[in-house]
């Protein structure tokens, strides 16, 4: 059925273009469950959605895995924190994982905000600031304790971590939420060991000194399924959730059977907005780098890099068209690139619907794919789809929600 018949059957406004995304909220929280299961029995799990959600949009995501359960939301910066909240007033915490300007402490204290301590001189300076801003007796700031194990990025060498942990809980309405860190290479086992050892240190320091342990976090999606979550309280899933792992982890038993229940929820697509007849010998595209080598039929997608479609896929990547591969030709542009469906009987028209990313027939092209053809990571294909390009939800057979240009159209109405 036509997109513009679902949108217009679950009573949502009309796409503005004939390009969007697709975002199976079904899937969302049927993989948050699959995590759940490979994790250590009662675990918390803090449900990571920066970048937009991984691109499929912050507010659907957080909403989803809040009502499947998660225990916690983790963004990267605080405007994503800010507009979660918004999004979710009633929700569960959610977790800052960068470090953010000490300005917003006390706004971050009374939405239940988190923040990462990763830095001793950010924590020198936050917790006197925080002493000067509390609101009130009942005001809380909440602080992850961000330890060093050898990423070598963030965090506090283990040697410091007790006296920030006391300084922390010494300080009024101050405290300590958590300590966490994070992998480098789940893949590499004896990297692993040796960064789990570092933070087993860290945290041993801390009774020493006559402090409690908090609750502590370190795996993220692929320290969940090769097992380095063992011994702490929460997992920080982002990847895993959204249908994909990161390459090349040994995986085994149930671990391996888990993976291959997570269910991409994404799809690309868009509907040709001119399709053309080539004489063999003309160019198509900027700088005429392809050559139709036959007479030839070329359908104009309006979608490219503009839109999250890098211009590194030039010539490198196909679509789907009535569940059949047709190569993509010539340079990706700003808002187009261009299909060869020469091969298409009968020919392909303007209603047909191509598939970039996802499922159609038979056929499915995956993050992993596009990833490897740029010579990239599946994280940056899906963090990297634009804030421009339509946003159409379901749940099961038909849209229930739409997003364009930031603003959510649901049912009920419209969330800015």
């Amino acid at each position: 059925m036509p997109i513009e018949e679902r949108l217009r059957g679950a009573g949502l406004p009309p796409l503005p273009r004939p390009a969007w995304l697709e975002v199976d909220t079904e899937a969302l929280a049927a993989n948050l469950q699959t995590v759940r299961a490979v994790a250590p029995p009662g675990s918390g799990l803090m449900a990571v959605v920066k970048a937009d959600g991984y691109g499929h949009g912050l507010e659907v995501a957080g909403r989803t895995f809040a009502a499947a359960g998660a225990e916690r939301l983790a963004v990267a910066t605080f405007d994503e924190a800010v507009r979660l909240r918004a999004a979710l007033p009633d929700g569960p915490p959610i977790v800052v994982l960068f470090a953010v300007p000490l300005e917003a402490l006390a706004q971050a204290a009374g939405a239940r905000i988190e923040l990462a301590a990763s830095d001793a001189g950010w924590l020198a300076e936050a917790l006197p600031r925080w002493a000067e801003v509390r609101a009130g007796p009942g005001a809380e700031l909440r602080l992850h304790l961000e330890v060093e194990t050898g990423f070598l990025r963030a965090g506090l060498r283990p040697t410091a971590v007790a006296a920030a942990a006391g300084a922390i809980t010494a300080t009024p309405g101050v405290a300590l939420a958590g300590l966490w860190t994070h992998l480098a290479d789940p893949a590499d086992e004896q990297v692993t060991a040796a960064q789990l050892a570092c933070f087993r240190e860290a945290e041993a320091r801390l009774p020493q000194a006559g402090l409690s342990l908090p609750g502590s976090h370190v795996a993220a999606s692929g320290g969940i399924f090769v097992g380095a979550a063992a011994g702490t309280r929460s997992v920080r899933p982002g990847l895993a959730l959204y249908g994909s792992l990161p390459a090349d982890l040994p995986l085994s038993g149930a671990a391996a059977a888990a993976a291959a229940r997570l269910r991409p929820a994404l799809g690309l697509k868009a509907r040709p907005v001119r399709v053309e007849e080539v004489a063999s010998g003309e160019r198509v595209g900027y700088g005429g780098t392809w050559r139709a080598d036959r007479p030839s039929r070329v359908a104009t997608l309006p979608l490219g890099y503009g839109d999250g479609w890098s211009r590194a896929l030039s010539g490198r990547a196909s679509a789907l068209v009535r569940g059949r591969r047709v190569p993509l030709v010539g340079v990706v542009a700003m808002d187009a690139v261009a299909a060869d469906v020469t091969d298409v009987e009968p020919p392909v028209t303007r209603a047909d619907e191509f598939v970039l990313l996802g499922q159609q027939g038979g056929e499915r092209i995956r993050p992993e794919e596009l990833a490897q053809a740029r010579t990239t990571i599946a994280w940056e294909v899906l963090a990297g789809m634009a804030a421009r390009i339509p946003r159409v939800y379901h749940a099961g057979p038909g849209p229930t929600g739409l997003r364009v240009q930031g603003s959510e159209v649901f049912g009920g109405g419209t969330r800015g």
